[in-house]
């Protein structure tokens, strides 16, 4: 029973992991996502180029989501219910 738990925390927790993510990389470091958002926006004054640092890291934190959550399908497959299940 602990499994899916562990997998649904992971999950859940993969938005503040992207946020902490980009406030570590906008205070600590010179290189990275982070970095990048906040100079083409604050310094360049590059909206567009702000924006798809944005768009990438909300991909990139799409895109752990969802693996999480095929992981979990795959290890925990008696949680979910298929639609002809039910019919």
């Amino acid at each position: 029973m602990s499994l899916p738990g562990i997998l649904t925390a992971l999950r859940q927790s993969v938005g503040t992991a992207v946020a902490v993510l980009y406030i570590t990389e906008l205070i600590a470091t010179q290189v990275g996502l982070g970095y990048y958002i906040y100079i083409q926006g604050s310094t360049m004054f590059n909206y567009p180029n702000m924006f798809a640092g944005v768009v990438m890291m909300a991909v990139m934190g799409l895109g752990l989501y969802l693996m999480i959550d095929i992981l979990q399908r795959k290890l925990c497959p008696w949680q979910f219910v298929d639609d002809k299940d039910l019919r």
